[in-house]
């Protein structure tokens, strides 16, 4: 039984498709089962639901199995919104009245209703505040029931569940974070061990052309006196890895080691993921 446990069952959410996949091994992750199901996204009032309902149909297979589960949330269902730190606010539940307060300063009064997230929690500068439906998290805990299995263990925003995965490779120096999905950029730059800004737009970005001018547009943004150059790419689907430069910007693209039964030509869709800490 303790073996079983030792499976992760990962799963991505996006406007279009769900995907998920389960690795067994704890030393040697290998890919044991495999899935892509389409996904309406004119499917009910909420741009969420179609995916829901795809994974709540999924998820009636792993019933009788003990496995864990985390999901990864495609950035289309997510805003986010960078806190300064601010003198007088100490504790968990303050920071995040005024994380909500944020929000509400830019989408007004349906911010209040959604469930919102502080990441780099410890960080002494300003952090990134997430914000999903609060609808979608009921939605997603009743595909799990707490007294059923499969065990839900968390729901990440991919852009933090790609920024710990790649933690590691951001120089000190600071870097810009690129991530791309269809009809979808999220940017943000990291430097200095803090976040300067982020950025998550809606629209077609299929080139490196198309990231340049989001990238010339929020560096002008920035209040650094030097602006890192360096830009971190995480963009799965393209068939082919950027150039390393383009005009004044340096392009690295993220390619991870993937686990054995998986290609990171023909299961690009399984990238977003892969990310899940």
């Amino acid at each position: 039984m303790l073996r079983l446990w030792r499976e992760r069952l990962l799963a991505s959410l996006a406007s279009t498709e769900v995907s998920w996949l389960r690795l067994g091994g704890a030393f040697k992750p290998k890919v044991l089962a495999k899935r892509t199901v389409r996904v309406d996204p004119a499917y009910g009032p909420e741009p969420w639901q179609g995916a829901v309902a795809a994974l709540r149909s999924e998820a009636e297979a792993w019933r009788r199995d003990p496995v864990s589960v985390t999901i990864v949330l495609s950035n289309h269902f997510v805003r986010y919104a960078l806190v300064p730190p601010s003198e007088g606010v100490s504790g968990a539940e303050e920071e995040r009245a005024l994380a909500r307060y944020h929000f509400t300063k830019v989408y007004g009064e349906r911010g209040r209703a959604w469930d919102v997230r502080l990441c780099d929690i410890h960080s002494r500068g300003a952090k990134i505040a997430c914000a999903i439906d609060a609808g979608l998290l009921e939605a997603l805990r009743a595909c799990f029931p707490r007294e059923a299995r499969p065990r839900l263990v968390s729901a990440q925003p991919l852009l933090m569940s790609a920024f710990n995965f790649w933690r590691g490779r951001f120089p000190r120096t600071g870097a810009w974070f690129l991530l791309v999905e269809p009809e979808r950029a999220c940017l943000a730059l990291h430097s200095g061990s803090n976040w300067i800004t982020v950025q998550n737009a809606k629209g077609h970005y299929p080139d490196a052309d198309a990231w340049v001018n989001l990238l010339d547009r929020e560096r002008w943004r920035t209040n650094l006196e030097r602006v890192p150059d360096t830009v971190l790419i995480h963009a799965p689907r393209l068939a082919s890895t950027p150039l390393p430069r383009h005009g004044s910007w340096k392009l690295l693209g993220l390619q991870a080691a993937w686990p054995e039964g998986l290609s990171p030509r023909e299961d690009s869709v399984y990238a977003a993921a892969l990310t899940a800490s």
